[in-house]
């Protein structure tokens, strides 16, 4: 008999991954954002300039690529807790969690650039993904020492 889909989702592994990848997504925008401040500063910049340069960081490429590279491995890993801590069905579990982070990252769709807001869309799912088969081949591989 097959598992229904709720059933395949472990509830503890969906809230530690998603919580996971929220609280890391946003330090790592927090870490984005200060380490560009104080770029801006050591540059000689006025406090004023700093401000403005910041609050125009939404529309700065270079900024929302990386922020991009690092949601991505945040995403990673958050795929990665979820399919350790679910063991069954760790692949639906690491896409559950993708699903719902993506969910809650479209509450700030309207604060970034199209593009971003569709990348996120495809890519975060994907690398939960990816995370829940790196923790599947780490399981595998540690099976493998001990049979």
């Amino acid at each position: 008999m097959k598992a229904s889909t709720v059933n395949r989702i472990n509830p503890k592994a969906l809230i530690v991954g998603t919580s996971l990848l929220l609280a890391l997504s946003i330090l790592a925008g927090v870490v984005l954002v200060s380490l560009q401040g104080l770029l801006l500063a050591m540059e000689g910049q006025s406090e004023e300039q700093i401000i403005q340069a910041l609050a125009d960081l939404a529309d700065d490429d270079g900024y929302l690529v990386w922020s991009m590279v690092l949601g991505a491995l945040v995403s990673v890993l958050g795929g990665h807790v979820a399919a350790r801590i679910a063991v069954v069905y760790p692949y639906f579990n690491g896409l559950a969690v993708g699903v719902l982070s993506t969910l809650v990252g479209c509450a700030f769709w309207s604060e970034l650039p199209l593009w971003f807001n569709l990348a996120g869309i495809v890519v975060t799912p994907a690398c939960c993904v990816l995370g829940s088969h790196l923790a599947v081949l780490r399981a595998q591989a540690s099976a493998g020492r001990l049979g």
